[in-house]
């Protein structure tokens, strides 16, 4: 979402939204000259109340239901108390809307409320870009926020995003909406460590230890997706993934029916039907979709360390895999990328990466 604050000290409203590789900020509204520091915080704090609303429905995919013309005019035109009470709207949005209407009309003269509600259209209009996939200026803040489904347009991109380069994809964090980039990300990612497990002669989960052990690097998250993921199609365990996050990040408690787990003592007895499972998350909850492409796109990298040091040992052995020379890298970078391109599309299941 966009978070407002007031810069007092410079007696301005000021907007920032995260882009996947930081935070974006811009300048909205300059406070009235005597208008209290309190009402200004207080606008700022409704603006991102009312931005959180908007980006809720983007994420859970309900943007039909946002009204922009009501919004904005609630902004100007905002319901007034009648004696001691004042109508409550039921839409937390509008009603939002309303509150900040009711502030900013505090404000002396036109100009600051004219800004505010081009603000509100601005953002009203950044979340109903993001919901047809387009990505430029503060709708970029898309790659932060999980929805259920991975879009076509997304998802075939992410794919040119790793055909162009397996190693360094970064894009796919600044880019895609995160269900599409770890969808894509994890068929390069199962590709590449079938490819050095039959390079090697073990199976993928040792190639993942043989990765953490060269590169010193714990890669949990490569770990547990791999763990957990034959015979389940990528979307759908990307999807499971993410919304185990989204739950934990919203402070839900659950349990999931689960036979690998013991009886639940309670319950029907061994082989009942109440063995469960606590459902956990190895995500950063609160950033799911960043920390799940991430841990991809480095287990793609850590395949690449195990390839390159099997490599170094059958072709240069007399050559310490951990010292050789730049264009030796950058040849086994190459070949790493041209075969695990090759295992991809020669790969029918996975739509958009030929």
């Amino acid at each position: 979402m966009t978070t407002y604050a007031h810069d007092a000290t410079t007696s301005i409203i000021v907007a920032t939204w995260p882009t996947g590789d930081g935070a974006a900020a811009q300048k909205i509204a300059r406070v009235p000259r005597n208008w209290s520091a309190e009402h200004a915080r207080r606008t700022a704090g409704i603006l991102t109340r009312l931005s959180a609303h908007l980006w809720h429905a983007y994420s859970e995919q309900t943007v039909e239901e946002i009204r922009p013309f009501r919004l904005v005019e609630a902004v100007r035109y905002p319901k007034r108390p009648v004696g001691s009470l004042i109508e409550s709207m039921e839409d937390d949005g509008v009603e939002a809307a309303h509150q900040l209407g009711r502030i900013v009309s505090l404000a002396p003269g036109r100009a600051f409320r004219d800004a505010v509600v081009r603000e509100v259209r601005a953002e009203i209009d950044a979340v109903l870009d993001a919901d047809v996939g387009v990505l430029d200026g503060r709708a970029q803040q898309t790659v932060a926020h999980v929805r259920p489904d991975a879009s076509e347009t997304h998802l075939l991109t992410a794919h040119s995003l790793l055909r162009a380069d397996p190693l360094n994809p970064w894009g796919l964090l600044t880019s895609i909406e995160p269900n599409a980039a770890a969808t894509a990300a994890l068929r390069w990612l199962r590709a590449a460590g079938e490819l050095v497990s039959t390079l090697v002669g073990h199976p993928v989960a040792d190639v993942v230890a043989l990765a953490e052990a060269i590169g010193h690097e714990d890669l949990q998250v490569t770990r547990n997706v791999l763990d957990r993921g034959p015979g389940q199609p990528d979307d759908e365990l990307v999807r499971h993934l993410l919304q185990e996050a989204v739950l934990a990040g919203r402070g839900y408690f659950l349990l999931c029916p689960d036979g690998r787990e013991p009886a639940d003592p309670g319950g029907a007895g061994a082989g009942g039907e109440h063995r469960h499972r606590v459902v956990t998350t190895v995500l950063d909850p609160a950033e799911p979709g960043r920390c799940l492409v991430d841990g991809l796109i480095r287990g793609i990298q850590g395949c690449f360390r195990v390839y390159a040091d099997e490599t170094t040992t059958r072709e240069r052995p007399d050559v310490d895999p951990q010292r050789t020379g730049p264009e030796w890298m950058t040849e086994l970078r190459t070949r790493f990328s041209d075969e695990l391109r090759h295992a991809v599309r020669t790969d029918g299941s996975t739509a958009g990466a030929s």
